[in-house]
């Protein structure tokens, strides 16, 4: 047992990170915890010096580039501190069992980067979401959050994703039909493609669950953090302001539509058009609501459909729905959000 020090409630929140986590890099705990990269790099080399921590440099492929970093891990000590202060009943782990193989830091230490950036949101990790929903250790997930309105289980797509892997990621969402949704980052827009024409090929049904294809980068994050775990709705609401009142369609429309927008000045005898938002990145919106909602069918309830893509979308969308005369398309801005 180390030395009778004053450990800090911030010590011993790392501690239990580290125990939840399994790992976690020395960078993603100085943003997490301390204002200062030189008092973290001071503080955990106390807490490796007394014995909690571990810590090894390890390099993982980015870009195409083999980055080191350092990683932190807990010790069979910091374990023991833990107990002692009651903030774990006993261990169901031992230290040893914490290490990860190469593939496996590659995604856990990703997906941690998820739960640092994010920390407003209650996180689970790839063994607590898959105790919670009786999955296989086999399981692709990497994790998930607790949202005020249900779970999102979380994938990371490696940019040299092999084929059979996509297949046994989309096999794996089409099981879970009692999750909010799924959280699909991508780390390169080849495997991106890939994914999406292996999700048509295999015909991806969800029942109306979203499943967010996203960039894993700062931008993706800040779309799951403001537009898809906390507070939707409104932030939705605020964004498309200009073009009117967005509603939600209760219990979602019979034809897939989540919201409606309500206008001061409509366009002939039509009613408030039905909303498709695309800026959350759900790739099975447009599919669901499109294919019940045609053309003679918006005729006849006699409202249109407004679509919101990024302006950088809006010529790719005009084609692929050249034939859909009954949406219509409208950019919005990235720096916007």
């Amino acid at each position: 047992m180390p030395r009778q020090r004053e450990w800090t409630e911030r010590d011993l929140s790392i501690l239990q990170e580290l125990y939840e986590l399994r790992e976690m890099t020395k960078k993603q705990i100085t943003v997490k915890h301390f204002d200062s990269e030189k008092y973290a790099h001071k503080r955990l080399y106390v807490m490796k010096k007394e014995g909690l921590i571990t810590t090894n440099v390890y390099g993982k492929r980015t870009a195409g580039r083999t980055v080191t970093a350092a990683y932190v891990r807990l010790t069979e000590a910091g374990m023991d501190l833990l107990i002692e202060r009651g903030l774990l009943d006993s261990k169901n782990y031992r230290a040893r069992d914490l290490g990860l193989s190469i593939q496996q830091r590659q995604y856990i230490t990703d997906a941690n980067e998820l739960f640092v950036q994010i920390p407003e949101v209650p996180y689970m990790d790839s063994r607590q979401i898959k105790r919670k929903y009786n999955l296989n250790r086999g399981n692709l997930t990497v994790g998930g959050f607790r949202s005020d309105k249900g779970d999102y289980m979380i994938y990371i797509l490696m940019p040299d994703a092999r084929e059979q892997t996509l297949v046994k990621i989309i096999n794996e969402i089409k099981k879970h039909m009692k999750l909010r949704g799924f959280l699909v980052y991508y780390k390169s827009v080849s495997v991106k493609h890939a994914f999406e024409t292996m999700s048509e090929k295999l015909n991806l049904v969800t029942g109306g669950i979203p499943v967010h294809l996203l960039p894993f980068n700062e931008w993706g994050i800040q779309i799951t953090r403001e537009y898809i775990l906390t507070n939707t709705f409104l932030r939705l609401q605020k964004l498309l302001e200009p073009y009117g009142e967005l509603k939600e369609v209760g219990h979602s429309s019979k034809y897939g539509f989540e919201y409606g927008l309500v206008q001061k000045e409509r366009i002939g005898p039509w009613k408030d058009p039905y909303v498709i938002e695309l800026l959350t990145r759900n790739m099975m919106t447009l599919k669901r609501c499109l294919t019940n909602y045609s053309i003679g069918v918006s005729q006849t309830v006699g409202r249109r459909v407004l679509l919101f893509c990024y302006e950088d979308e809006v010529e790719h969308y005009k084609q692929e729905l050249s034939t859909a005369a009954h949406v219509d398309i409208v950019g919005i801005s990235k720096n916007s959000l």
